[in-house]
């Protein structure tokens, strides 16, 4: 008796999943042909009949995408940025001191080389 109840119970969960699923599919497939629409009224038709650029289908889809990762990439590389810009500043542009620079001079010393492969300090 209560195996049956938990076979019915785990089917109804299961269903109502299958049923969270679907309307999340539908949702999501609703909102990527709204966002293609948009997309397109914003690039228009980017092939030109006297034009010194003709676009084929193909080119202009890759364009797309290829704007799209350039402008993903440029806010992922933004938001990275405020959040690290500060440690790798501090870790990478932060002044020499004078120590350091004459340390560097005596190991260039010791290496003896010539004038042209020698740093510029």
């Amino acid at each position: 008796m209560s195996f049956n109840f938990y076979v019915e119970s785990f089917n109804s969960t299961l269903q109502s999943i299958a049923r969270q699923v679907e309307q999340f599919a539908g949702v999501a497939l609703t909102a990527a042909v709204d966002l293609r629409g948009n997309l397109e009224s914003l690039t228009g038709d980017f092939r030109w009949e006297n034009g010194p650029i003709a676009f084929t289908d193909l080119q202009a889809t890759l364009l797309k995408v290829l704007i799209v990762l350039l402008l993903g990439t440029c806010v992922l590389a933004g938001y990275s940025w405020s959040i690290y810009g500060k440690v790798i500043t501090e870790k990478f542009v932060r002044p020499s001191t004078l120590k350091e620079i004459e340390e560097l001079k005596l190991s260039v010393a010791k290496l003896k080389l010539p004038k042209e492969h020698s740093p510029r300090i």
